[in-house]
């Protein structure tokens, strides 16, 4: 059995990679990979300039008979979907038809406006209006810390591993904690994804809220934010100096991703910040009709 978790982004991987697929590991007797942690390859991400794979030719001889390898870039590398035609020529170099692919996507509109919040929340501060872009000559990827639109289309990406691959299997994001397609991927008895079950509440990197996304973005008019980040980050050493951890936790109180995360988001009322749909130069309405009539998991 080998399970080949390929994406998209922002679509749950990190509750997968956290919460089910250890157990799954556990259960079957599998061997869950740590991309890049592992006995069986090494990559190093300044090297990368198109994909995972790259530099690699059948890489899947390297690897146990059964494995799960996951890595919510792999169809693309920082989720662009203009090379998805060159990272799926990299992946087929380096795995056999019988790899199952599994692909998670989501309400198109969902998905952009959690790219986004993502980039603000990691410090990549561009405007709305200005961040979403189309280019079809591919030259660079998230060129300013922008996000390619060119070539956006779940059906395409779908057609093209199914075109290779004897089994891709596609869930819709809400439909993730269902759990249902992993019984059918690893054969799992009906008891074990009960157990699972248990841990479908347990959400990771959510989101900052829409009061902290416009915050940010305000405060990025008067000075860089970022810079400012990135120095208090830098005064944060671990030590075992009390006066040092004091001054730690002082610190710590001006990093505005875990202020937010940790602190206002727990005890303000939640509302997700929503990009307005004309930022986006794409029909999302178009690809919302499109994403609902797709039949999958």
């Amino acid at each position: 059995m080998k399970l080949l978790h390929i994406g998209l982004g922002k679509c749950g991987s990190t509750f997968l990679q956290k919460e089910i697929f250890p157990e799954i590991e556990k259960k079957i007797n599998i061997n869950y990979l740590r991309f890049f942690n592992n006995d069986f390859f090494k990559i190093k991400k300044s090297e990368i300039k198109y994909g995972e794979f790259e530099k690699s030719k059948n890489i899947e001889k390297l690897l146990p008979n059964d494995f799960i390898l996951s890595n919510e870039g792999l169809f693309s590398r920082h989720w662009e979907f203009s090379r998805i035609h060159k990272n799926f020529q990299f992946i087929k170099d380096n795995f056999s038809p019988d790899t199952v692919i599994l692909i998670i996507i989501r309400n198109p509109y969902d998905l952009l406006n959690s790219i986004y919040c993502h980039s603000i929340q990691t410090m990549n501060i561009v405007k709305p209006e200005n961040f979403f872009y189309i280019d079809e000559k591919e030259i660079k990827i998230r060129e300013k810390g922008k996000f390619n639109l060119y070539n956006f289309d779940y059906p395409k990406l779908i057609s093209l591993y199914k075109g290779y691959f004897k089994k891709v299997v596609v869930v819709k994001y809400e439909n993730l904690q269902n759990l249902q397609y992993l019984k059918d991927i690893f054969n799992l008895d009906n008891e074990f994804i009960n157990e699972l079950n248990t841990k479908i509440n347990i959400f990771h990197n959510k989101t900052i809220s829409k009061f902290g996304i416009n915050f940010i973005l305000f405060l990025n008019n008067f000075f860089d934010v970022k810079k400012s980040q990135i120095f208090i980050r830098k005064l944060i050493k671990q030590s075992d100096n009390k006066i040092m951890n004091i001054k730690n936790k002082i610190f710590f109180q001006f990093l505005l991703r875990e202020f937010f995360q940790n602190k206002f988001d727990r005890f303000i009322p939640y509302s997700k910040y929503r990009i307005k749909k004309e930022y986006i130069p794409i029909d999302i309405d178009n690809e919302i009709k499109k994403y609902n009539l797709l039949q999958v998991k």
